[in-house]
């Protein structure tokens, strides 16, 4: 059987003051109980005491006093500490924010992926070697992120997937949650474990409370398909429908 209440993460600073009176009201109440049965002693005029005894009683009063006082001083700082540190922390996820969504902002869209890959298909034809595409959707849970902090997840995904990408393979902003990677020359059997690897990467960022999660799929020349419209027909066949800016295949075909 529990003695005490649970305390939940919301009322620990209500309680930590609750606590912090308590204890002054604690050393208050001692101190005054135990200067009441002192003083007739000491400052008895039947009894003989001397001086030392009385300034012994009067420190024992201030030094009560002046715990109590620390005490509540202590408590004070901390909370002024602690709401430095909570100001300190929301100018942090602001920064983050701000950083995540410029960074977004930069990166390539939906026309330049489909500029890339005409030229890389291009360029893998006259080659004679492999082109493999990576579309990556990044999905919030229902009780997740807060919308205006997806940004910053999103930022952090895009972090993880620019790390694990070699230096030629370039990386686009397919959607409001879809990134697409172009990958010149590299098989599907490779770049499947090249989304093995990306999708260690987002599970680490994502954490233990599984801030997102992340559905990896892999469009490859030739084994997908056989010309270029084919290959921008699959690969917009990945991106999900409810993204605004996904163009549709028949306008494609047109």
């Amino acid at each position: 059987m529990r003695v005490f209440d649970n305390v939940q993460p919301a009322d620990v600073d209500r309680r930590e003051l609750q606590l912090t009176i308590l204890a002054c009201s604690a050393i208050g109440v001692l101190a005054i109980g135990t200067a009441v049965l002192m003083y007739p002693v000491v400052f008895s005029r039947e009894v003989p005491v001397n001086r030392s005894m009385r300034i012994a009683f009067l420190g024992f009063c201030v030094l009560c006093a002046l715990l109590a006082a620390y005490l509540w001083d202590c408590q004070r700082t901390i909370r002024h500490l602690r709401s430095e540190m909570a100001e300190e922390r929301k100018r942090v996820v602001q920064t983050q924010r701000l950083a995540s969504v410029e960074l977004l902002k930069t990166m390539p869209d939906l026309n330049s992926f489909q500029d890339r890959l005409a030229m890389e298909f291009r360029r893998t034809v006259a080659t004679t070697q492999k082109l493999s595409i990576l579309v990556m959707v990044v999905k919030f849970p229902l009780e997740g992120a807060m919308v205006m902090d997806r940004s910053v997840l999103l930022g952090d995904a895009a972090k993880v997937i620019s790390r694990k990408l070699r230096e030629q393979d370039s990386i686009y902003m397919l959607g409001p949650a879809c990134f697409g990677a172009v990958l010149p020359g590299m098989e599907a059997a490779v770049a499947k474990r090249v989304s093995e690897r990306v999708a260690e990467g987002l599970a680490d960022a994502a954490g233990a409370s599984h801030r997102f999660s992340c559905t990896i799929n892999v469009a490859n020349y030739p084994e997908d398909a056989s010309s270029a419209h084919e290959l921008e027909e699959s690969v917009l066949g990945l991106i999900p429908e409810e993204c605004p800016i996904r163009k549709p295949v028949e306008a494609v075909a047109e």
